[in-house]
């Protein structure tokens, strides 16, 4: 047997109560309407009185539910097989109930409760009682597997919705652990960098601030949105560890209005951004170079920006590729349409990459 995955005992715990419940209540109901058929019959033909006959229905109608609940145990225990071949099964067990329910009736009325009036029992009369409760407990069963295909393209639905779900998540998720290798590498680069030219106070420093990062990224639920003001505090934590080698070269301005500090925003979704600010504008430039990092709201949107002044030309497609297509993967597959990065050189110079997503008060 196949162990279900996490969230697929949910959502099935949750359907089957349900399925339990609609099936008792359409065996309820159909044996107050059979019930209510048959004494309104007996009004208009020759049968004891109704008070005489009542009694007797009910124990019928007792027994055709007990019936009816061994033929839902029997029909769920043929769940594996395709539904034309359960609706034979369905056919086949109408006609043994019908059989039994009209043995019962004739043994009730007439050995245990022999009810005063009735005529003498023939074939005839056997045969037409049994098609009689043939046409009923057809009815019943169409009735019960039209419930039970209902209930199983539902939990079909619901299963391709958590599978689409799971699988969404797993993807976000990739692409989110994605950043710290990526990020790591060029770290690892940059301390080896200062070990070689033999700033090790340096090195060491970037070092103890690395640990601190990736304490605190590591710790994040990939699939968690946080705060922007969370996000930010990341960000400035990457950045002290890129001062050790630029702090002479690099400034940085922040720009976030207080009413969009606890935004949602997907947790790391600039650290792309601002780490190639730092390596193509910032490590390719002589002069000072300011990263700007700001957010604002425009038309139920959330705008995230991240830009420099520095550097020369478009990004370039080497080290691990991931940057900018890692942040338009992640908003896609989070935000669908609703997510966008727009990515472009200034015309004064510099680069800005700007974030679109849809804006929510807090995380």
């Amino acid at each position: 047997m196949n162990a279900a995955f996490p969230g697929e005992v949910e959502f099935r715990a949750k359907a089957h109560p349900l399925r339990r419940r609609s099936t008792f209540i359409l065996i309820g109901v159909f044996w107050i309407f059979t019930v209510a058929m048959l004494s309104i019959r007996g009004e208009f033909v020759d049968s004891p009185p109704f008070l005489v006959m009542t009694p007797r229905r009910l124990a019928i109608a007792v027994f055709g539910t007990l019936l009816c609940l061994a033929m839902v145990l029997s029909l769920d225990r043929l769940r594996a097989r395709s539904f034309p071949e359960r609706i034979a099964w369905g056919v086949a067990g109408a006609v043994v109930m019908a059989v039994l329910l009209t043995l019962f009736a004739t043994l009730l009325n007439r050995v245990l409760l022999p009810t005063p009036g009735l005529p003498p029992l023939t074939w005839g009369d056997t045969a037409q009682w049994t098609m009689i409760w043939l046409g009923y407990c057809l009815a019943w069963t169409s009735a019960h597997l039209a419930l039970t295909y209902h209930w199983e393209a539902q939990e079909q639905r619901d299963h391709i919705l958590l599978i689409n779900t799971l699988a969404q998540e797993a993807r976000i998720a990739a692409l989110r652990y994605q950043i710290n290798p990526h990020f790591l590498f060029n770290t690892l680069n940059s301390i080896s960098g200062l070990v070689m030219d033999r700033r090790n106070d340096e090195a060491e420093a970037m070092l103890v601030n690395l640990s601190a990062f990736l304490r605190c990224t590591l710790a994040t639920d990939p699939n968690r949105a946080i705060e922007l003001k969370e996000e930010i505090a990341l960000q400035r934590l990457y950045l002290s560890i890129e001062e050790a080698r630029f702090s002479e070269r690099m400034r940085v301005a922040v720009d976030i209005p207080e009413e969009l500090a606890t935004s949602a925003v997907p947790a790391l979704i600039l650290q792309p951004l601002v780490e190639n600010a730092v390596r193509y504008a910032v490590g390719a430039s002589e002069t000072m170079t300011t990263i700007r990092i700001a957010a604002e709201r425009q038309d139920g949107e959330l705008r995230l920006i991240v830009e420099d002044d520095g550097g020369e030309g478009e990004i370039p497609s080497g080290g691990t590729g991931l940057g900018l297509t890692n942040v338009r993967e992640r908003l896609h597959a989070q935000f669908g349409a609703r997510g966008r990065l727009d990515a472009r050189r200034l015309s004064q110079g510099g680069y800005r990459a700007e974030i679109a997503l849809p804006w929510k008060a807090q995380a």
